[in-house]
């Protein structure tokens, strides 16, 4: 590990992991089971803001893993950053394509275009890297009005048709899959930009969490006030179900209001992370945290292929929220105590690995 890596990013990591195996396990082993209030709350809290720290965070890493090359030789350095980028982003595409057989919530493609995209942004002036992040903002709201979100769209029983036809795989990458290219880059474009604060000090963290929690309180509020007047308002022209799909805090679709909220909650944890990396690093939690996070790819195809193939595989899939969310976090403990072990005998996970070997 660099001596200036900074640790509580990796931790962040960690915990946006365990967020997504709540989510995952308890919506495949509760499948058809009614919904108990604290369940409920729990999912609706978690949704889609898991996927938005990961992504954050992943844009944090493309800008600390790319210096800025200075010289003679600064145009064939740049030229050669900007071929591994693509280089990776091939082959987590190919991962995440592989991954959408099984698992229709795959954000691996998303990662996979996104390096396709960045060797452009690396070098960018910051304000030309939040306008790039808001156009893809900008870009989703307009697909948006043009093309049918539901079109394809099966959501009593969260199923997407026509996913393997030439015009369903280009939809569900780029517009209404589960986590797509818009406005889902956007977000770790936007990361890309924190990379480039000074987070070793103490105000940048302090910022980052002042920020990120008065996003989640402005936000909640806004929405809670618009839905609320919407639906006591009939002539408005908007009913209750759509007020909440345009202005609720629902990950799908990804509006404005809900990428705010989930930007709010990445900053805080975030913040928190680093803060409390700087007051703890050498304790073993966050030494264990920091390798789990170190090897996300990993965990995340690992909860997929071997957490919930083996749920499905038992035939658990009529568990109590309880015990789904038990199994989440036994699994979450399994794996940090792999990550710790792993650490001290290898420099990168399974996974990092061969995307290392890609460039």
């Amino acid at each position: 590990m660099s001596q200036h890596r900074i640790v509580g990013f990796d931790v962040a990591r960690s915990l946006a992991i365990f967020g997504m195996f709540v989510v995952h396990f308890m919506l495949v082993m509760t499948d058809g089971m009614p919904p108990e209030k604290w369940s409920d709350s729990l999912l609706r809290l978690l949704d889609g803001r898991p996927a938005a720290t990961f992504v954050i965070l992943a844009g944090i890493g493309v800008t600390l893993r790319s210096n800025r090359p200075a010289g003679p030789g600064a145009a064939s350095e740049r030229r050669g950053i900007g071929t591994t980028f693509r280089r990776r982003g091939l082959l987590l595409l190919a991962f995440g394509f592989l991954n959408l057989t099984i698992w229709q919530g795959d954000i691996l493609r998303v990662y996979g275009v996104s390096p396709l995209i960045v060797p452009w942004l690396i070098w960018r002036q910051p304000r030309a890297l939040l306008i790039t992040g808001l156009a893809f903002v900008l870009g989703f709201c307009l697909l948006l009005a043009l093309f049918n979100y539901d079109r394809n769209w099966d959501w009593n029983t969260m199923t997407y048709h026509r996913l393997w036809t030439p015009a369903g795989l280009l939809r569900n990458l780029l517009y209404d899959g589960f986590r797509s290219v818009f406005p889902w880059t956007g977000l770790l474009v936007l990361g890309m930009w924190l990379g480039r604060l000074d987070w070793s000090t103490e105000a940048v963290r302090r910022k980052a969490m002042t920020w990120g929690l008065g996003l989640l309180v402005s936000t909640s509020a806004l929405s809670t006030a618009l839905v609320s007047w919407l639906s006591r308002h009939p002539r408005s022209g908007v009913d209750q179900q759509s007020a909440t799909a345009l202005f609720g805090l629902q990950s799908m679709p990804p509006l404005p209001i809900f990428l705010l909220n989930a930007i709010g909650c990445a900053l805080l944890i975030i913040g928190a992370c680093v803060l409390l990396e700087r007051r703890c690093r050498e304790g073993w939690l966050v030494r264990a945290l920091a390798a789990t996070g170190r090897m996300a790819f990993t965990w995340y195809v690992a909860h997929i292929v071997i957490g919930l193939g083996g749920v499905i595989a038992l035939g658990w899939t009529q568990a109590t929220h309880v015990e789904a969310l038990g199994t989440a976090l036994g699994f979450f403990v399994a794996a940090v105590a792999t990550s710790h072990w792993w650490s001290k005998r290898f420099s990168a996970g399974p996974l990092e690995s061969i995307l290392r070997r890609a460039g």
